[in-house]
């Protein structure tokens, strides 16, 4: 809800979609929604006409699921129970419907139509069959759907043939069946069982297992054997720790360690090593020579020192790769011919690495030996459940086995059963031809269709409505503005020449002219409108004199200059002094009114001297009205605007003129510009006493008239209320009325016509 400020009245939220919008849209716009609603119907007519007729048609056929055998039944009370029985009858209808649409079956049933011409494809046919049966019911319903009648009679009369006879040839089927699914699981059976084998023989080639018994004695053996290795190598280790320990007094009684020998031994035998040994021999000396004559800064000396100390770097690096290990300094004078000169320690130190080497290798096969050893052990610890693997194995291989004997049973079994004989299947009912089509629906589709339409021209109707801003019926003006409506003014069709066809006057009638009841209701919605300004213009009486009433609207063409003009006329002719003003500098259209009324000469109609003149003073206000002869209603035209309109609804003076006016007239009444877009009405609405606010339905738009009241209400000019304009019958119900009135009741003929221009002289108090 808009708050409206100055305590004019709020206006009043807009409805949604209801009955009222859905028949207004529809009375708006009849001709979108008839047309939406032809287009749609027209379209579904011509799909439904131009769309293919498929027609169908089918047969019953019954079967038998059972042996009709007694070793059949027998077989089946001892294996199955009933869930089991559900199922074989799930798989059995399963499997008779996928083999009746097998493509020997459609081709035997083609072969069987008569006429070639109407064979179809055994795609076609696939196409169109349908194989369905009922829930506990052993009938088959085969059908067929094509385009042809004659073709669906002629393939299901095949079908039927080819069925019947597939059930004869096939009566052991179903042990045939049966028979090929154990045969089709005796691979895998098979296959099982070998792998059973296979897993059997490869636990025995890991675990070196043949049995319980015979395993256990051979690990025994096995771990004796080890120990007695052990032992064997523990002597011969301890002997060749005996001889290493003589051998390290024997160097130690010459004078050698038996510390880093073996290391000695590998440099000495490294002639790579030796030669760079002997360089830095060399370079030592020349350097330490040199030392005594030469300073160390000295260039020679420096050259020297940097030789000495590459040819350093080369000799670690070399002793690194024989060693194969990091070597100090302390030890790369070790492997030189100087310290190992002796024949007898050479030898020693050789006889000590050949110890060495032998203890290293005695260590480690003593080592592997105590690994196999502890194996051993592990494996006779999972003796017990290796032994418990082994039997679970050979179980599952008897399981396996006793499986594929128990299906190879079977077989045999069903190849028996399957000697017993078959009832065989038969039709129940005949093909029908078909005579109504199954696709389409025409009823159901163009009904439908109808329906959708009806809907779809509604929707459209409605959807224009929605988007089309216009106000469309009085209880919108009524909900927007919050205002009291004056009148209800219908809308009439060429209004000039209707008030023509009546010889001028409002009030004045010829029995039996003119039958046109909307003009009638247009002249009762003046009179109304004007009592209803006489009433609320009275009821402020602060004023002395003639009430000034501005008569206004939100846009141009709205009917405003015609009601102001109708309107002072009536009052006029009520017996009121009444002075109507054409205040529209911008677009005159009084003098155009009074020009085409019979209430005027079309020579008094000059619309050259008026308002504008008044106000500039360039002429006596008296002299530029122009008066009816037959209404007695008093106009000034706008005159010539030699200035602009603002200038001239501000000036002093035509408040002086509004006071004059005050005396003279009973109402002045203003034909005001729109006053959204224009600034005259907003200057005059603040000199006068009411305003009349005209809204023109399916003209105005909304967001026009909602301006215009925010502009109306900023003043502080009373508003009298509302002239609905252009208001269809079905919004006022004038037309009906006056119709219903006036056709029962006709007007008398006046016989005095004064009497009833001047009520006043009757003694009528106006």
């Amino acid at each position: 809800m808009k708050p409206r400020p100055n305590g004019f009245p709020e206006a009043r939220q807009e409805e949604g979609i209801g009955i009222g919008t859905i028949l207004s849209g529809l009375r708006k716009y009849w001709y979108a929604s008839v047309l939406t609603t032809a287009l749609m119907m027209g379209a579904i007519g011509y799909v439904t006409a131009t769309q293919v007729r498929i027609y169908r048609s089918a047969v019953q056929i019954a079967i038998d699921l059972k042996g009709g055998n007694s070793f059949a039944e027998k077989l089946a009370q001892s294996t199955g129970d009933n869930d089991g029985q559900s199922e074989d009858r799930a798989i059995a209808i399963e499997t008779i419907t996928q083999s009746l649409r097998s493509k020997s079956l459609i081709e035997q049933a083609i072969a069987l139509i008569p006429d070639p011409k109407m064979r179809p494809s055994v795609a076609q046919v696939l196409g169109g069959l349908s194989i369905q049966s009922k829930p506990d019911s052993n009938v088959l319903t085969v059908s067929y759907t094509a385009l042809k009648q004659d073709e669906i009679v002629a393939v299901l009369n095949g079908l039927s043939k080819v069925y019947i006879d597939y059930s004869i040839k096939t009566k052991k089927a179903r042990t045939n069946n049966s028979i090929a699914f154990i045969e089709s699981q005796l691979p895998a059976s098979r296959q099982r069982l070998e792998s059973s084998a296979s897993q059997i023989e490869q636990f025995r080639i890991k675990y070196r297992f043949v049995d319980p018994a015979t395993s256990a004695g051979a690990l025994d053996g096995y771990r004796q054997s080890i120990v007695a290795k052990i032992n064997e190598s523990r002597s011969t280790y301890y002997q060749t720790q005996q001889q290493y320990q003589e051998l390290k007094r024997q160097l130690a009684s010459v004078g050698l360690s038996s510390s880093g020998n073996l290391s000695t031994t590998m440099l000495t035998q490294d002639s790579a090593y030796q030669e760079l040994f002997k360089q830095l021999n060399d370079l030592e000396l020349k350097y330490n020579q040199e030392s005594v004559r030469f300073s160390p800064e000295n260039p020679l000396i420096v050259a020297l020192k940097e030789k000495r100390d590459g040819v350093l770097i080369l000799l670690r690096e070399r002793a690194q790769q024989v060693l194969k290990r990091e070597v100090a300094d302390n030890e790369l004078t070790k492997g030189g011919i100087s310290n190992f000169g002796n024949n007898l320690a050479q030898n020693l130190a050789n006889k000590q690495a050949e110890l060495e080497t032998s203890l290293v290798a005695q260590t480690a096969q003593a080592q592997s030996l105590e690994a196999v050893y502890q194996q051993v052990q592990t494996q006779i610890a999972q003796l017990p459940g290796l032994q418990k693997q082994y039997t679970e194995l050979q179980r599952e291989y008897q399981i396996t086995s006793q499986e594929l004997t128990a299906f190879l049973q079977k077989v045999q079994e069903l190849k028996i059963v399957n000697a017993e004989q078959v009832v065989p299947w038969r039709l129940l009912d005949p093909p029908e031809y078909p005579s109504l089509p199954l696709s389409p629906d025409v009823p159901r589709q163009m009904g439908l269709g109808a329906i959708g339409s009806l809907l779809a021209g509604i929707l459209v109707s409605v959807g224009l409505n929605k988007l089309d801003d216009r106000v469309d019926n009085p209880d919108s003006v009524k909900a927007m503005t919050g205002m009291p409506v004056l009148s209800l003014i219908p809308r009439v069709d060429d209004l000039d020449r209707s008030s023509t066809m009546r010889g001028g006057t409002f009030l004045q009638t010829a029995k039996g002219k003119n039958k046109d009841y909307s003009y009638w209701s247009f002249i009762e919605s003046i009179r109304t409108l004007a009592l209803g300004i006489g009433l609320t213009s009275d009821r402020d009486d602060k004023q002395s004199g003639g009430k000034i009433i501005a008569m206004t609207s939100s846009l141009p063409k709205e009917g405003k200059s015609t009601i102001a003009f109708h309107t002072g006329n009536t009052l006029a002719e009520l017996g009121y002094r009444v002075l109507l003003i054409d205040a529209d500098m911008h677009k005159s259209t009084i003098a155009h009114l009074c020009a085409n009324s019979p209430l005027f000469k079309r020579e008094d109609c000059d619309d050259s001297d008026g308002l504008s003149d008044a106000i500039v003073g360039s002429c006596n206000w008296k002299d530029l009205i122009k008066v009816s002869p037959e209404s007695k209603l008093n106009v000034m035209f706008s005159g010539k605007q030699t200035v602009s309109s603002i200038v001239l609804f501000n000036s002093p003076r035509l408040i002086r003129l509004m006071e004059e006016w005050r005396k003279e007239y009973d109402y002045i009444l203003f034909d005001t510009p729109p006053i959204v877009g224009v600034s005259d009405t907003r200057l005059l609405s603040s000199l006068v006493d009411g305003i009349v606010y005209i809204v023109s339905l399916n003209v105005a738009q909304k967001q026009i008239i909602d301006r215009g009241i925010d502009i109306i209400s900023s003043l502080r000019t009373p508003v009298l209320g509302l002239a609905i304009n252009r208001v269809e019958n079905h919004h006022s119900g004038y037309n009906k009325y006056y119709q219903y009135y006036h056709a029962a009741n006709d007007l008398q003929p006046i016989a005095d016509k004064s009497k009833i221009l001047n009520p006043e002289q009757q003694g009528v108090e106006v």
